[in-house]
């Protein structure tokens, strides 16, 4: 098994214990505000997020056949009614389900007997290779995610069960 945190907190502003040390924008809820000395827009929250997204619709190239199921699902919204336990998350669907935990509407894991995306908190992601993943498939998904302006870490997942 491989796990992975992926986020756009570039690494070189990690401390010596692997804090990050720059205050940067952490949510959807961040767009009009003020971090080192720029407003951000919507416009550049929107390139950050759809690098995440890029990195999630790889997995669907890494697993051809791949159905994600939503695990864990916490809604914020008791009306919501968009998704549910244990549905299968097919390619066609995980950019709306991505953006809907992105922009903490709802919180979720997507699991599959092969990969599992998890999401933190402050706009962490990962990305556990259970089974079935070969490392030169590993090595050139790390090198696609640094192509999409984010940053990787080899670290547990906190949320695997």
């Amino acid at each position: 098994m491989i796990s992975i945190r992926v986020s756009k907190y570039d690494l070189k502003y990690r401390d010596e214990n692997g804090f990050y040390q720059r205050e940067e924008w952490i949510s959807y809820y961040d767009i009009g505000r003020e971090f080192l000395g720029e407003v951000l827009t919507e416009k550049q929250y929107l390139a950050v997020e759809n690098s995440y997204l890029n990195v999630i619709r790889k997995l669907y190239e890494i697993y051809p056949s791949l159905v994600l199921h939503i695990n864990g699902l916490e809604l914020f919204d008791e009306d919501d009614d968009r998704w549910h336990e244990n549905d299968a998350i097919t390619k066609e669907k995980v950019d709306k389900l991505a953006r809907a935990v992105l922009r903490e509407e709802l919180w979720c894991k997507l699991i599959d007997e092969n990969v599992e995306v998890h999401f933190g908190y402050d706009y962490y992601m990962y990305i556990v290779f259970k089974t079935n993943y070969s490392i030169r498939t590993v090595i050139n998904f790390l090198k696609y995610i640094r192509q999409n302006n984010l940053f990787v870490e080899k670290r547990d997942v906190v949320y695997l069960d």
